[in-house]
C-alpha cells in the first residue's frame, strides 16, 4: 500500500470490508468506492489479485484516488461500470448515499460477475435493513456481518437476473425564454448521480430566465448536470455552447439531450481541473453551483469562467447565498457587479474588465 494512501484512513464502510471480507481466491476485482479505494490497495497488497480496478463516476474523485492508490490499482472513470467479467465486486456505500445510484450499481455489478463470483456491499449503519433488502432481491443467499461501525453483506452469483431495471429518466420542459414566444419543448435525459435527476431544478430555471443570450454568443456552462440550461441556451445562439461537468454521466446525459433536440452547437466536456483550452473566447458564462464543498466548487466555477471569458464577457451565477459571490466577484476585479432577486434565488452577475 502506498505511503500516501496509508496516511488517509478509509471511510468506515470501506474499512469494514477491509476487516471482514473472506479471501475467495479471486483474481479480477473491482472496488466502487465513496472514498479513495483503500480496499483496492488492500487487495493488491494482501490477496495477490492479478487485476484490481477502482471505479468512479466523477472525474474529480477518480483523479484524487489515482494520486494515492497503489501502483497495481487501475483507477477508472466512466458513466457505467467497466465491461468485462469480474470475480469480485466490492461496494462500500454511505448512509447518506443516493438510493437510485446504489441500486443501479449493484445491478450492474451483478451483471458483470461471473457465476460463482461475489458481490460485497457495506454501509456505515449498524442498524441497516435497506441495503440488506437490496442484496436479498439480487441473490438467493446473503451473508450478513454487523459491527458497531456498520453492516456488511456478501453473496455468490449463481444465476443471471431475470429482469433488469432501467434507471434512466427522460423528461420534457417548456422553454419560456425563447425569443419567438412559442412553446418550445426541450427534452432532457437524466441518470442517478446527475444533479437534479428526474426533474428540472428551480435554480436552473431562474438562470435560463435571467440570461440574455446574444444571437451569436459563445456560452460556457459550468456544472451543466443533465444539460437543461445548455440545451435551452443552444436554441438561442448560433455560437457554441460548452457544457462542462466533472460527472461522466452528466456529460453523457447532456450529449444525449443535444441529440434528442437535434442541437449541433452543444459540446459536452468532462473536466475537473478547469483547464478547458476552449477554441473560442466566451461571451457569457453561466453557473448553478452546489452548496457543499466549503465554497471550493463555487470558487472553481468562478475562476474557470473568468479565465474563459473574453474581455467584456459576463458571468451569471444563481444562488441562495449571494454575499459570498459578491465578495469573490470583487476579489476577481469584475466590473458592473449586480445582484437581483429571482423567485426564491438571487442572480449575481459581473463582467470581465475590457
Amino acid at each position: 500500500m502506498s505511503e500516501s494512501t496509508s496516511e488517509l484512513p478509509p471511510l468506515p464502510s470501506e474499512q469494514l470490508l477491509i476487516d471482514c471480507l473472506p479471501d475467495w481466491g479471486s483474481s479480477r476485482g473491482l472496488v466502487i468506492s465513496p472514498g479513495r479505494a483503500q480496499l483496492a490497495d488492500f487487495w493488491v497488497a494482501t490477496r495477490g489479485m492479478s487485476h484490481v480496478a477502482a471505479w468512479y463516476v466523477d472525474l474529480h474523485d477518480a483523479t484524487a484516488a489515482n494520486a494515492v492508490c497503489a501502483e497495481g490499482v487501475e483507477v477508472q472513470c466512466g458513466s457505467d461500470l467497466p465491461e468485462g467479467e469480474l470475480d469480485l465486486v466490492a461496494m462500500p456505500v454511505l448512509r447518506r448515499g443516493e438510493v437510485e445510484l446504489t441500486r443501479e450499481l449493484m445491478q450492474q455489478a451483478h451483471e458483470r460477475l461471473v457465476e460463482g463470483g461475489y458481490l460485497a456491499v457495506s454501509v456505515d449503519n449498524p442498524n441497516d435493513h435497506w441495503l440488506h433488502g437490496q442484496m436479498q432481491a439480487l441473490f438467493d443467499k446473503v451473508t450478513c456481518h454487523r459491527t458497531k461501525q456498520g453492516s456488511a453483506y456478501w453473496a455468490k452469483k449463481t444465476k443471471p437476473l431475470k429482469k433488469l431495471k432501467d434507471f434512466t429518466c427522460q423528461f420534457d420542459f417548456r422553454d419560456v425564454a425563447c425569443r419567438d414566444n412559442e412553446a418550445r419543448i426541450i427534452q432532457v435525459v437524466t441518470r442517478p448521480s446527475v444533479f437534479s435527476h428526474r426533474r428540472l431544478d428551480l435554480g436552473a430555471r431562474q438562470l435560463m430566465l435571467s440570461a440574455e443570450i446574444g444571437s451569436a454568443d459563445n456560452v460556457l456552462e459550468m456544472g451543466c448536470g443533465a444539460g437543461a440550461v445548455s440545451l435551452a441556451v443552444a436554441f438561442q445562439t448560433s455560437g457554441t455552447v460548452f457544457a462542462v461537468d466533472s460527472n461522466s454521466r452528466a456529460v453523457e446525459c447532456t450529449q444525449r439531450g443535444a441529440e434528442l433536440n437535434q442541437l449541433e452547437n452543444v459540446q459536452a466536456i468532462l473536466n475537473a481541473d478547469g483547464d478547458l483550452q476552449l477554441p473560442v473566447p466566451i461571451d457569457l458564462a453561466l453557473a448553478n453551483p452546489p452548496y457543499f464543498g466549503n465554497d471550493r466548487i463555487s470558487q472553481h466555477f468562478v475562476d474557470t469562467s473568468c479565465d474563459a471569458l473574453r474581455p467584456g464577457g459576463a458571468l451569471l451565477v444563481v444562488t441562495k447565498q449571494p454575499a459570498w459571490y459578491e465578495a469573490y466577484f470583487e476579489a476577481q476585479l469584475l466590473d458592473d457587479i449586480a445582484i437581483f432577486e429571482a423567485s426564491k434565488y438571487f442572480i449575481v452577475c459581473g463582467r470581465k474588465p475590457s
